[in-house]
């Protein structure tokens, strides 16, 4: 069984401007996202997919293999199916660009139910989470089995009766079985993942099941400015990246964006 890592990543940002190509401790951030996957050893090799020739040139100078694809794609999931399409793969993982601080444990830790039980198409970590009313992470709620019930910007469950202490936040790694990417993909975008913005729901639609997997001490993705200077501080001490980049190496290709 051969299982793939994909980054997708664009240029455009509504938040930050070129988010991807950001300087966090001397590399692009998606370079970081990049160089840690590669320690994944579930992963038999990690692919940049991107329609920008500015990230592509990132990734080469930084020896990331390198897929483009179109413009059009209004999802990294649409992205990673046109990309699947030209690599020999049972499995394609989606880790997100702006997880600079992803751990390649918790990545061995998701795909791992794909890869020991041939019935699950998709399957996504989820993470003890207390922040209230953040419309950019999306929350999740399980079934008795450990599946995804439903997922939304809001906070769930709801604590109109009942006071919640505790949520799950979902953590944007998530591994499909290759064929159900490209019959994920073909379908037309759902009402709930229209509303929601979140692509995730189409799955859910379309009833089919995605297992979650309990990861601890998840650590937050890039989504607002407050959340880089997070991220820049936690990186200097952080010892996954002391692994793959050295003291004395030059910084290269990084865009300086405050």
């Amino acid at each position: 069984m051969k299982v793939i890592g994909m980054v997708p990543a664009r240029l455009q940002s509504s938040r930050i401007p070129e988010k991807a190509l950001i300087d966090i401790m001397g590399l692009p951030m998606v370079i970081h996202t990049c160089k840690r996957a590669q320690m994944a050893k579930r992963l038999d090799d990690i692919y940049l997919v991107t329609d920008s020739e500015l990230i592509k040139e990132a990734g080469q100078t930084h020896d990331i293999k390198v897929i483009m694809t179109g413009t059009h794609h209004k999802t990294g999931s649409d992205r990673l199916a046109e990309a699947c399409r030209k690599v020999d793969c049972d499995i394609i993982v989606n880790i997100q660009g702006d997880e600079p601080l992803v751990d390649p444990e918790h990545i061995d830790a998701i795909v791992s139910p794909l890869i020991k039980d041939s019935t699950i198409q998709i399957s996504v970590g989820v993470t003890p989470y207390t922040k209230k009313n953040s419309s950019s992470d999306i929350k999740a709620v399980l079934d008795l089995e450990g599946n995804i019930l439903y997922c939304s910007r809001t906070d769930l469950p709801s604590a109109a009766r009942t006071p919640v202490h505790e949520m799950l936040k979902m953590c944007f790694i998530v591994p499909f079985r290759k064929e159900f990417l490209l019959k994920y993909s073909s379908w037309e975008p759902t009402p709930l993942e229209t509303v929601e913005y979140n692509e995730y729901l189409r799955v859910l639609e379309h009833g089919v099941k995605i297992r979650s997997v309990m990861i601890e001490n998840a650590v937050i993705s890039v989504d607002m400015p407050e959340d880089l200077e997070i991220v820049r501080e936690l990186m200097k001490y952080d010892t996954i990246r002391q692994k793959y980049q050295k003291k004395e190496e030059p910084a290269k290709f990084i865009l300086q964006r405050q």
